[in-house]
């Protein structure tokens, strides 16, 4: 199993690094708005939607709004999309601190759910297009929450399994551990710190690089903990069965849906940067 994961993870990083730096921005827009469809399909069943015409229907709202969201990309409602859904995760992290605390469960409502879905999946794909239409000179900057989600999870996998004592969240998410968080934001850290030496940010920008890339893995687990809520939710152990070793396309973007708002409205938000 661990084999088939680790092939599975190293041909879509492959394909995600092709579609960086070898497409155009509307085409990588089609292609990661693809991959954002077929998490909205399984975020349909998630969500209760058990007739395949209701969720034909959600795919064809989510397509939409992906649409409109593609012809705010250059203005500011973007940016404030991505600072309200920065700010939506503080209140998912309330959300997910209370159900794990017994003191609320998930609304049962699908028209709730089925919004979550969009508020989740839309500004994550939104974010990664703003960062793409920076320039190809300037993509690599698109790969760094990428690279530190997946150094993060990788992190988080081997620890737990060798030192994982303490549940993170038992009611939500049984396999994580806080020792699987602590490897998790041990290695990201060293990573962004490289990343930094490397590209030469020093001083105060340092500080606030590295605070902005740990609350981006922070927020990553975050998204896992939302999208694990739901599976529970749904009594499902995967979002699908797309990917071998993997689940679904939800599942593997999970982290993702929280990291990359995030990081985008940290670049907006501390150095004022023009996507």
């Amino acid at each position: 199993m661990l084999r088939q994961r680790i092939a599975t993870a190293m041909v879509l990083a492959a394909l995600f690094f092709a579609a960086v730096f070898l497409l155009d921005t509307p085409w990588f827009s089609l292609v990661t708005g693809a991959v954002i469809c077929l998490a909205a399909w399984e975020w349909g069943r998630l969500a209760g939607m058990r007739h395949v015409l209701v969720r034909v229907l959600y795919l064809c709202v989510v397509t939409a709004v992906l649409l409109v969201s593609y012809a705010l990309r250059d203005t500011v409602w973007s940016q404030l999309l991505m600072m309200c859904a920065a700010l939506g995760w503080v209140l998912v992290l309330v959300e997910v601190i209370a159900v794990e605390k017994g003191l609320v469960s998930l609304p049962a409502s699908r028209p709730l759910k089925e919004l979550l879905g969009l508020l989740v999946l839309v500004p994550a794909w939104l974010g990664l297009v703003m960062l793409h239409a920076t320039g190809p000179e300037s993509r690599l900057i698109l790969l760094l929450p990428l690279v530190l989600v997946w150094v993060a999870d990788s992190a988080a996998y081997f620890t737990g399994r060798r030192w994982g004592r303490s549940k993170l969240a038992p009611h939500i998410s049984p396999g994580k551990t806080r020792e699987g968080l602590y490897g998790a934001i041990a290695a990201s850290l060293a990573v962004a710190l490289g990343w930094a030496l490397f590209d030469n940010i020093q001083g105060l920008d340092m500080l606030m690089f590295l605070i902005l890339c740990l609350v981006t893995v922070l927020a990553s687990v975050l998204g896992d903990l939302l999208v694990s809520l739901m599976k529970r939710s749904a009594q499902v152990k995967d979002s699908g069965h797309l990917l071998p070793g993997h689940g679904g396309v939800l599942d593997r973007i999970d982290s993702l849906t929280a990291a990359v708002p995030v990081f985008v409205a940290g670049l907006l938000l501390i150095w004022s940067t023009h996507l």
